[in-house]
């Protein structure tokens, strides 16, 4: 049987999740399912994303610098070459795309994401400040213009997954997994000396920097906890987190009569990402399975907010809506930075997220209700502005 060729643009090439993405892409034109990568867009890896120009042959590419755009622009003269911002956008916008597959990391992936749902298309997200950002823009864009999401994160589209076996009436309430991260055993008051690369050594996945840090911290989780929110239109006080180490389930959901259902796998993320590219059908990954013949330990266990603040501090600016989950968003991306730069410790982080939360209430409570794209980018600026000059913590 022949399949119809899928037109996929790719945001975000170069990264973990994009690279995992062309693997998923190969596996499926080996067994009969063909994707055409119409477009490639990557931050300043210019080397990979050249090799990946080279083996997917797509029409347009994208980079994040005016130089290396040019650069690219000489070896490959018939591609279409954008750059910046505005080049995501662009290929988020061209005509022959049945999917856009946003894995780009941080704010920046918000205004693609819109520009596609607004065109009425399938996005396959794991760009989770997308909705951390802009999750009230993101459903209006796709209740008036008929666009998609499906999510790669695994917690999501495990929820997605378990959510199929009832009605959403008759959901109690979604759970979400945490591993709980590299230092889920350690003394808190060692966490003040722990160094950027013990932080980095996530016990089950292999991620991007940033995201393995906000794993750390928690505040991953209390971003996917946001997501959830506004991917399954539930309230917060539905949606509860439970600390499961092994990582093998992924996500549960509770429904009105007792029943729980989850959604186990090995945590590889090119599983979920198959998915979203196959919804609603599945197809072999030829990935490991979980060997359910053997002894497995699934422990399950509360998830102590004191050993995580930040979890507490981001799910507080959640509830208070409006442009603070964009506040804390931005100055997570740079407080992140300066832990991993080596300028500040790593609980300076959640208590950088908490004085940049209690400056925005001072200045910014105003903006609590319905805001516009323009008022979340200007209060991005102000938070990173912020979390880059503090030093009292």
């Amino acid at each position: 049987m022949t399949h119809e060729a899928r037109r996929l643009v790719l945001l975000g090439s170069t990264g973990s999740i994009g690279t995992q993405t062309l693997d998923v892409v190969d596996r499926l034109r080996e067994a009969g399912q063909p994707f055409d990568v119409v477009a490639l867009a990557a931050g300043s890896n210019l080397d990979l994303l050249c090799e990946q120009i080279h083996a997917y042959s797509p029409q347009a590419a994208c980079i994040a610098s005016e130089s290396a755009a040019e650069t690219l622009r000489t070896s490959y003269p018939d591609l279409e070459v954008v750059f910046g911002n505005e080049g995501l956008v662009h290929l988020a916008e061209l005509a022959n795309c049945d999917v856009v597959v946003n894995a780009l990391v941080g704010a920046v992936g918000l205004v693609p994401t819109l520009a596609a749902l607004r065109l009425g298309r399938l996005v396959a997200l794991a760009n989770k400040e997308s909705l951390v950002i802009g999750g009230e823009l993101v459903r209006t864009a796709i209740a008036e213009h008929g666009g998609r999401m499906l999510p790669i994160d695994s917690e999501h589209n495990a929820l997605l997954q378990c959510l199929e076996a009832g009605t959403r009436e008759e959901v109690e309430r979604l759970i979400l997994t945490a591993s709980g991260g590299p230092f889920l055993r350690t003394p808190p008051d060692r966490l003040a000396t722990v160094t950027p690369s013990e932080a980095l050594a996530h016990p089950n996945w292999a991620m991007g920097s940033r995201i393995t840090i906000d794993s750390a911290t928690m505040v991953n989780k209390a971003f996917e906890v946001i997501e959830a929110h506004y991917l399954f239109d539930l309230p917060y006080e539905r949606i509860d987190v439970v600390v499961h180490p092994q990582s093998t389930i992924h996500s549960l959901v509770e429904y009105r009569d007792g029943s729980v259902l989850a959604e186990l796998a090995a945590p590889d993320m090119r599983i979920p990402i198959q998915y979203a590219l196959t919804y609603p059908a599945r197809a072999p990954t030829g990935l490991t399975r979980l060997d359910l013949s053997a002894a497995i330990s699934l422990e399950l266990e509360p998830l102590e907010t004191r050993r995580f603040p930040a979890f507490d501090v981001v799910l507080t600016a959640a509830r208070k809506g409006g442009t603070a989950p964009a506040a804390i968003n931005a100055a997570d991306e740079v407080l992140v930075s300066r832990f991993l730069g080596g300028q500040i410790a790593f609980p300076g982080i959640a208590a950088g997220l908490q004085e940049v939360l209690d400056q925005w209430e001072r200045l910014h409570k105003g903006d609590d209700g319905a805001v516009s794209l323009k008022r979340l980018l200007e209060i991005d600026r102000w938070a990173r502005s912020i979390a880059g000059e503090l030093t009292s913590f």
